[in-house]
């Protein structure tokens, strides 16, 4: 996150004053990049920037902002599940700035198109994030803690379980040394399929067909595997629940 927001932001102009971790060695990384100091003392971080970004884990946020506390300037953090109120009474100008999009530090990757999430302590610092956002991407939507939450569990569903689904498609195919790059155009077809007509319509299978010879053979296939038959059948059973509305 921290790579890939900041080199947006460096491309677009914007002048970074610092990179701050406490790891010196992925500090003096980025900031070789950015053209700007790599700082590990948080003494050392300068007071005068009008945005300072956290792009750290979500369990880490409480501490590392208690050793900022009171500093000027509007404080933002880029998480999906952590409500704004994390900076109440630490600053008095904060905010959410959080892309909607799967990232990862080596894949090139193009914000224009990334929904950013922002949310501000008050209007004026809303509107301020909006314009720092909107340096970065065409689609800025202003969302509130809660809804950004549920927005956050949806795309854990759309992406990261996805993601694992398809990992234990291509395991099951390498286990019997059959080539796992079979799947790859029906993947593709898939995505197509979800965007043009909605993953309800798209919807395949034999679970929506309620094919109860094929289900049964697919679970004996994974008796060795229970926790994938385990998968096999609640998304099956989902899908069922699904057909039947």
């Amino acid at each position: 996150m921290s790579t890939h927001i900041s080199r947006h932001f460096h491309l677009k102009g914007h002048r970074i004053s610092g990179v701050y971790s406490r790891s010196p060695a992925s500090a003096s990384e980025l900031a070789r990049q950015l053209d700007c100091p790599a700082l590990t003392n948080p003494d050392k971080v300068p007071e005068d920037a009008d945005f300072y970004i956290l792009c750290i884990p979500d369990g880490a946020i409480p501490e590392v902002l208690d050793g900022f506390r009171g500093r000027p300037g509007t404080w933002l953090h880029t998480a999906g599940a952590v409500d704004v109120d994390v900076f109440q009474g630490l600053f008095s100008s904060y905010g959410v700035l959080y892309p909607l999009q799967t990232i990862r530090k080596k894949q090139p990757l193009d914000l224009k198109q990334t929904p950013f999430l922002v949310e501000g302590s008050s209007e004026e610092v809303k509107d301020a994030i909006i314009r720092l956002a909107g340096s970065l991407s065409k689609q800025i939507h202003e969302v509130d803690s809660p809804s950004r939450r549920i927005i956050h569990l949806a795309a854990v569903f759309a992406n990261n379980f996805t993601n694992h689904m398809v990992h234990i498609g291509q395991e099951i195919l390498e286990m019997q040394h059959l080539d796992k790059h079979l799947l790859d155009p029906m993947l593709e077809e898939t995505v197509r399929n979800i965007l043009s007509m909605g993953a309800r319509e798209a919807q395949t299978g034999p679970a929506m067909r309620n094919d109860t010879d094929t289900m049964l053979k697919h679970t004996e296939l994974l008796k060795q595997h229970p926790e994938w038959e385990k998968l096999y059948t609640f998304i099956s059973r989902d899908i069922g629940r699904i057909r039947d509305k």
